[in-house]
């Protein structure tokens, strides 16, 4: 194994590389208008995501069911306030007016340092929560028309991420092209499916393959588990208020669980083009991670059938991982530490703007401070190069 730290080099004037270079965020999001949803009243009637102001804010109910508020409205205060006096719910008009406004939207991110940001959804991730396939794919897809047209207003330096439901496995298929045909550079499907639709199956292949062709890369964003429409209520469980801080410290556990479905099962092998991204889960837990796969690929009896073995007799788990597998993270100084031990070639950084943990408005300061013993070449990789080439722009 190589060794755990780079050889030093001499420190880098980071900001004098950033200066220079066109910043991307590559996991920035939107919040959605409280109207967005309106359109599907005559199809979904109040099953629809919308909005109910009460007595701590607006919030936003689907299928029944109280879900989150607006995302967007701690913006920046993680640096003013005491994390204890954050706020998990307010109202609409108090979201940082770039989040759900184009131009404002660049105007925010250009003073953060930030050139262009691939952008994904706020409330539309607790659609992954909802149960209900009907309500689910359908208020997917209005996302998806709402968030190409606004990426549409400035189409060199915003660039949209859709949402797919695979519940059905050919509609995910068709809005995955629809997503293509609209503009979005690439789409998300839920990090954890149900426990009947494993992403090993080969009933996915026919998604694999149209991701792979239409070079789409597919993410695994955070917060992203789909509960089980066959169970159906009973598997919409969701309470923002009363999250124990063990989830956010253990995050990776899931994305780690199905990144090794697909790496096990062969789908980077059949699909050596396809790209799949774990946004949002910064570094650390990467170099263990990969020591267990090859390890156990190598060195543990078989199982069961998943116990395959690849084409490819020199090829190892960890090389599927370097190969195929991109990683989006916002301020893991340790992670990057480790870098050599699975290179920087899929390592792309987000602002998570305009969330609470959000880097806004520091960005710069913060990329400073945990690039200091990165080389220029590395910073701009990381920074621009990377994300720029995974979805083309």
């Amino acid at each position: 194994m190589a060794t755990a730290f780079k050889e030093p080099h001499g420190k880098t004037d980071v900001a004098s590389v950033l200066a220079r270079t066109r910043v991307f965020s590559s996991d920035s999001h939107i919040v959605e208008p409280p109207n967005l949803w309106d359109s599907l009243e005559s199809a979904l009637g109040d099953r629809r995501p919308h909005v109910v102001r009460m007595d701590d804010g607006d919030w936003w109910i689907i299928d029944g069911k109280k879900t989150m508020s607006f995302l967007g409205i701690n913006a920046g205060k993680r640096f003013e306030v005491d994390s204890h006096d954050l706020r998990t719910s307010g109202t609409f008009e108090e979201v940082t007016r770039g989040a759900s406004n184009p131009d404002l939207y660049l105007t925010e991110n250009e003073q953060d340092g930030i050139w262009g940001s691939v952008i994904y959804p706020s409330q539309g991730l607790i659609l992954y929560s909802v149960p209900n396939t009907e309500v689910a794919t359908l208020a997917m897809r209005r996302y998806n028309d709402w968030i190409a047209d606004f990426c549409a207003a400035h189409p060199q330096r915003l660039f949209g991420i859709g949402m797919l439901n695979v519940d059905d496995i050919d509609e995910a298929v068709n809005e995955l092209k629809r997503c293509r045909k609209l503009g979005l550079v690439g789409a998300m499907i839920s990090v954890a499916p149900p426990a009947w639709g494993n992403y090993r199956l080969p009933e996915y292949d026919k998604l694999w393959a149209v991701a792979q062709d239409l070079g789409m890369p597919l993410s695994l964003h955070i917060g992203t588990d789909r509960a089980d429409p066959k169970v159906g209520d009973a598997a919409f469980r969701l309470d923002v208020k009363h999250v124990p801080p063990s989830n956010f410290v253990n995050s990776d556990y899931r994305v780690r669980i199905t990144l090794s479905d697909f790496i096990y099962s062969g789908v980077f092998e059949r699909f050596p083009d396809l790209r799949i991204g774990a946004v949002e889960f910064e570094l650390s837990w990467i170099p263990v991670y990969l020591h267990r796969l090859d390890y156990a690929y190598t060195d543990r009896p078989p199982r069961g059938p998943e116990w395959r073995k690849f084409t490819d007799p020199d090829k190892l788990p960890s090389d599927f991982f370097k190969s195929n597998v991109f990683v989006s993270f916002q301020e893991d100084p340790y992670g990057l530490r480790l870098r050599d031990i699975y290179g920087t070639q899929g390592l792309v950084w987000g602002s998570d703007y305009p969330h609470t943990e959000s880097t806004y408005p520091r960005s710069m300061q913060i990329l400073e401070t945990i690039m200091a013993d990165l080389s220029e070449e590395e910073i701009v990789q990381i920074v621009s190069g990377n994300v720029r080439r995974i979805y083309d722009i």
